[in-house]
């Protein structure tokens, strides 16, 4: 029984529906899947970029519009909202009405895109990264052409573009639109974080730039802007530094990340603490992953020496390594950006974090415990290619949008329309004779109407307050 339940019947506390919709969708996250091989369930095309695809971006809006950018510097954008009947060649036939989707057809729904850029239009090179303004508006980009692009989000085409004399690696700017200010991490010049102003349309100054004999931190790989704080910003470098800063500080370092000080044993000498560099390490290796929780008391950080690290900043002085272990099977060497996804905080009773790995496979994890939930891969002929971009659409949709090096687009997450009960099964002949009673008896099963999951909780919740509400009968 769920714990939620057993509270509930043991303590005679009323549960809420904000907690039944909660345990309803931690039930669903029990039964993650690849929804492209669901028959009712949309997809997208079989490849929708020839070039490995290397950023995705979900509106915060509404949810509803997804961009991906590739490795040729195409861009497509989706209406997540808007799918279309496929003939089984491919061709789509017209627009899929509520009606239509309840009716059985042979035809595939697929999302097709909106808007096509074709390679080399807004960037000469690769696309590294990209990400809607939090207002919609706009949607900045950058590439390997050392420009980082503002576009409209009404033309998709850029209105100004930064000349950042270097590779741009990737990018981050505040969630709320507060600060109009973007830290850029570049693989050249004097390394840091470069910041960009799109109010003045200039660069204002460079954070950590310089080596170690300069007082920097070298070039950096991934940065992440603070959901709560505008002016707040954590960069993570090549040589494993995890540097917190205050952009309205010349030298605002507010922290270093030190996997070495643990929520375990920050309480002993630092000095101890420290073995060999000057500068503390959040990772053996480069950083090339990181990201807030929704209300910026965590920061997640993922490291080359396949390690994921999860720090609290909820301390006064310093973040606290919290010493959560994700297992064996986290692989990470790649050498560009990599974006995690995470579950929000409302929705389930713990928060999942979904990792994508270098072996292809895409693992859930409990954030909270580093528990795995689920191993997800996709079958066929791709199996080995490696998933760089995750995204959620949230509103308890429990749909993840992930993009793979091999250009195709993947959704996963939990059919509300069939279950594998009700899937068409696969008839072959093994050799074997087989018992025709029992194939009536397996048939008779697959009939059966499956119950909904809230059905399920009352009946528990009400079978509990019988056994609360039982005496045992008098003696005389």
């Amino acid at each position: 029984m769920h714990p939620l339940l057993l509270e509930s019947i043991t303590s005679g506390k009323q549960s809420t529906p904000a907690d039944l919709i909660r345990l309803y969708n931690e039930s669903k996250y029990r039964k993650l899947d690849n929804l492209d091989y669901f028959p009712r369930q949309p997809k997208f095309p079989s490849k929708p970029h020839h070039a490995p695809i290397n950023s995705l971006s979900l509106d915060s809006q509404s949810n509803r519009y997804l961009l991906s950018g590739a490795g040729d510097a195409s861009v497509k954008l989706y209406d997540l909202e808007q799918q279309f009947l496929s003939n089984d060649t491919g061709a789509s036939t017209a627009a899929a009405s509520s009606q239509e989707q309840r009716k059985p057809s042979n035809k595939k729904r697929i999302y097709e895109p909106l808007v096509s850029i074709p390679p080399k239009t807004i960037h000469k090179f690769g696309i590294t990264h990209l990400k809607w303004w939090p207002d919609n508006g706009m949607w900045l980009s950058s590439s390997y052409d050392y420009t980082l692009n503002v576009n409209d989000a009404t033309t998709m085409q850029p209105v100004h573009s930064f000349k950042m004399g270097s590779r741009v690696i990737n990018f981050d700017f505040d969630p709320s639109g507060a600060n109009t200010t973007v830290a850029c991490c570049m693989d050249g010049g004097i390394g840091g974080i470069k910041l960009a102003d799109l109010r003045t349309l200039s660069e204002t100054q460079t954070l950590g730039g310089g080596g170690k004999v300069q007082g920097g931190f070298g070039y950096m790989m991934s940065c992440c802007w603070s959901p709560t704080n505008p002016y707040f910003v954590v960069g993570g470098g090549v040589d494993g530094y995890g540097i917190g800063w205050d952009i309205r500080a010349s030298n605002g370092v507010l922290f270093k990340l030190d996997s070495n000080i643990a929520t375990t044993n920050h309480m002993l000498d630092e000095k101890k603490l420290m073995f060999s560099n000057e500068i503390p390490k959040a990772h053996n290796g480069f950083i090339n992953g990181m990201m807030f929780n929704e209300i910026g008391t965590e920061l997640f950080t993922l490291g080359s020496d396949d390690k994921i690290r999860v720090w609290d900043l909820t301390t006064s002085d310093r973040p606290l390594n919290k010493s959560i272990n994700f297992g064996p099977l986290v692989r990470n060497k790649s050498r560009q950006h990599i974006t995690m996804s995470l579950s929000p905080l409302n929705e389930t009773d713990v928060q999942y974090l979904w990792f994508p790995s270098d072996t292809g496979e895409i693992l859930v994890f409990r954030a909270n415990d580093g528990k795995l939930l689920a191993r997800l891969n996709k079958h066929g002929e791709r199996l080995n290619k490696r998933t760089t971009s995750i995204v959620y659409s949230k509103n308890s949709s429990l749909r993840y949008y992930s993009g793979c090096l091999d250009g195709s687009l993947t959704t996963w997450g939990y059919s509300h329309y069939e279950t594998e009960s009700q899937m068409t099964p696969v008839n072959f002949d093994n050799g074997v004779d087989y018992d025709k009673d029992e194939e009536d008896k397996d048939e008779q099963d697959a009939n059966q109407p499956v119950q909904n999951v809230l059905d399920r909780i009352s009946e528990e919740m009400g079978e509990g307050r019988a056994l609360t509400n039982f005496q045992k009968p008098s003696k005389y």
